[in-house]
């Protein structure tokens, strides 16, 4: 099925519209992903009505922290918790520790995300996230704008699934995506849609502008900006809140659809007022805090080894987003 954009007129695959859930990690205290746990919360995300799909291996979730094993065990979890109900997203980059000071191997970089794109394939991943690839060395007779197409191109050709382009807000300036870059990549057969992670809306409209000629779609990877995103053209976004709070983000597009702007911009108000509930705390930690106080059955600990919060603060999260949360659901 597909969406017709309020604004642009453009048909978008009903997959990209609406609230994508950018995944948590939940581990045990030792680190490891608690499987229990990640299919909890799967079923959790994948029960909700106002939720579109899931982006396992995000940045929310702590993507650089990951192994290839890790990757690939954790996805088959929330495919098989999933159970059909929502499409899955499988981050698909190489692996890499997030350091840009320090480069990956472009071979074996390149290698691991053809493989872990043909695994999300294989395991019914409805698409692949590739990250801008700011991890990769830029030689002396080339240009991060070459780097980058010549990487997206490689794994496209290689693998039948649709692409993701996300680019996160800490990218190096010189791999920042221009509207030359998403010109390119987004006349690529398996391009399809990008995550950028901005409240820039001068750039995200330059940039939707450079691909409105090409079957190519905005997901807007900020939610204080997911109201003025839409009426720039974007119809998806993903975001911390997007497991805490989805009711409160769908709404937003729901009442841009009804032509109620009014309802639309107080909804984004609202959501800029729960994202402040999490008190600028890691959002793996906060966001579990919030939903464990909720009921989620999931261990407190983080993937990038901050301590437990411990019941009173956990308890000042809930109490701050779900008067919010409340009045939409």
């Amino acid at each position: 099925m597909t969406f017709i954009h309020p604004i642009t007129q453009k048909s978008i695959p009903d997959w990209q519209v609406g609230v994508i859930a950018p995944m948590f990690t939940p581990v045990d205290a030792e680190g490891r992903i608690d499987e229990a746990g990640l299919q909890a919360y799967t079923d959790w995300l994948a029960d909700d009505p106002n939720i579109t799909a899931l982006f396992w291996r995000s940045g929310v979730g702590c993507m650089y922290t990951f192994t290839m094993e890790e990757v690939k065990r954790g996805l088959e979890i929330v495919i098989d918790a999933a159970g059909g109900r929502k499409p899955v997203f499988c981050g698909a980059a190489g692996i890499y520790n997030g350091d840009f000071s320090r480069k990956a191997d472009p071979r074996l970089y390149l290698e691991q995300s053809i493989e872990l794109a043909e695994f999300s394939r294989d395991n019914g991943a409805r698409a692949a996230v590739l990250v801008i690839p700011a991890s990769l060395p830029v030689p002396p007779e080339s240009s991060p704008l070459e780097v980058t197409m010549d990487y997206f191109k490689a794994v496209q050709d290689a693998v039948e699934i649709p692409l993701i382009l996300y680019n996160p807000q800490n990218l190096p300036p010189e791999f920042q995506s221009t509207p030359e870059l998403i010109r390119q990549a987004s006349a690529l057969p398996r391009v399809t849609c990008m995550k950028l992670s901005t409240t820039d809306l001068h750039r995200m409209s330059n940039i939707i502008d450079s691909a409105r000629d090409n079957d190519f779609n905005m997901i807007a990877g900020s939610e204080c900006a997911y109201y003025q995103a839409i009426l720039t053209g974007a119809a998806g976004v993903v975001g911390q809140g997007c497991s805490a709070y989805p009711a409160i983000l769908r709404r937003i597009l729901d009442a841009i659809l009804a032509g109620d702007f009014a309802s639309a911009l107080q909804a984004q108000f609202d959501v800029n007022r729960a994202l402040e509930g999490f008190q600028g705390l890691p959002p793996d930690i906060s966001g579990f805090a919030y939903l464990r106080q909720k009921g989620l059955q999931v261990s407190p600990y983080c993937r990038t080894g901050d301590a437990p919060l411990g019941d009173p603060i956990e308890k000042a999260i809930y109490e701050a987003i779900e008067p919010i949360n409340r009045r939409y659901v």
